[in-house]
């Protein structure tokens, strides 16, 4: 993959450092996208995750023009028909959700390139939250399988590429390099998953707590836990866990939260075996499929040694910036470089 030229990334002037352009990332887009259609996909477990589908703007769209259905469970021609070209699953991060600006961004751009997008809200998440016992994390590469196993079905003849952002970059790769090992069985349509990206995927979730513990990360970890407690699914908050630990105040660090909540409500002894299982970093050097990893050396949550240390194998990339943030990458005029890269990689079907 040494032959992948990427654009040129001319940092914005004004926006210096990890931190700043971290912050700029969550800007709001100027335009946002409706979905074609929702689609409920239900796990082995009984919970579910949906699949939020824009068809190509130049192909597929029904009855001459786009349609503004929101149709979760959906039956009929929108919800039954299948289409060529070319077609991109998009994973969230932690604390996402389809609705985030790099995966609003992202939709936009690629439907007007002629894709096919699925915009996936992980179990808890978005509009994935009342359908849900368990909670999404970094280990949940099933659930990526069961979106792409969704969407490869529905498009038999249609070549597959996936984007995976922070978390959803690690679950991704996680699944990937299962495949790869024989850690988890190949799926008939794997061999049509061509490309897929990842953008500051924490591989190494040992050594992304130790940076999160750091004092100078306290305010990421105070804004994760928020976000994350106050997005709690309903059929979590009513488990006796979650209450037994909710009156206890919530956790001060990450590391707390998923020693606590994370770990436990989702069978693992402690964080420190949740962490050791799940992080993708065991079976990177597995990875068949052609692979773009992205991240910044200034990335305040993912430290720049998980990629350095890590295996990686001749058909993955790793492009690693010297700033950028976490998941930030924004450009001059406020332009997100990210969006281009990746579009660039992924065009290269």
């Amino acid at each position: 993959m040494k032959n992948f030229v990427p654009p040129p990334f001319k940092p914005d002037l004004l926006i210096r450092g990890g931190h700043l352009q971290t912050l700029a990332s969550l800007r709001a887009p100027g335009q946002q996208i409706a979905a074609d259609a929702n689609h409920v996909v239900e796990l082995p477990d009984g919970d579910a995750i949906v699949l939020h589908e824009n068809a190509a703007v130049d192909g597929g769209a029904v009855d001459g023009g786009r349609s503004a259905a929101s149709d979760i469970g959906r039956t009929g021609p929108l919800a039954d028909r299948t289409l060529g070209g070319r077609t991109v699953v998009l994973f969230h991060g932690l604390s996402g959700c389809h609705g985030s600006p790099y995966m609003i961004r992202l939709a936009g751009r690629f439907v007007r390139l002629g894709w096919t997008v699925y915009r996936v809200d992980m179990r808890g998440c978005g509009a994935a939250r009342d359908l849900s016992r368990g909670l999404s994390h970094a280990g949940r590469s099933e659930d990526v399988l069961a979106a792409l196993d969704f969407v490869a079905r529905r498009h038999p003849d249609s070549p597959l590429a996936a984007v995976g952002v922070s978390l959803g970059g690690n679950q991704l790769l996680r699944l990937a390099g299962r495949v790869g090992a024989g850690l988890d069985a190949r799926p008939e349509w794997f061999d049509r998953l061509e490309r897929i990206a990842v953008v500051a995927p924490p591989i190494d979730l040992v050594r992304c707590s130790e940076n999160m513990e750091r004092l100078s990360r306290r305010l990421y970890n105070y804004y994760f836990i928020r976000t994350l407690f106050e997005r709690i699914a309903p059929a979590v908050r009513e488990r006796e866990h979650f209450q037994k630990i909710a009156s206890l105040g919530r956790p001060k660090t990450l590391l707390e939260l998923d020693d606590r909540l994370t770990a436990p409500l989702s069978g693992f002894q402690g964080a420190l075996e949740y962490y050791r299982q799940c992080g993708a970093t065991h079976v990177t050097a597995s990875n068949p499929v052609k692979t773009l990893v992205l991240a910044a050396k200034d990335d305040p949550i993912v430290p720049a040694d998980c990629f350095t240390n890590a295996r990686w194998p001749d058909r993955t990339r790793v492009l690693l910036t010297a700033t950028g943030g976490h998941a930030g990458f924004v450009g001059r005029q406020r332009s997100y470089w990210m969006d281009d890269c990746l579009i660039a990689w992924l065009n290269r079907l």
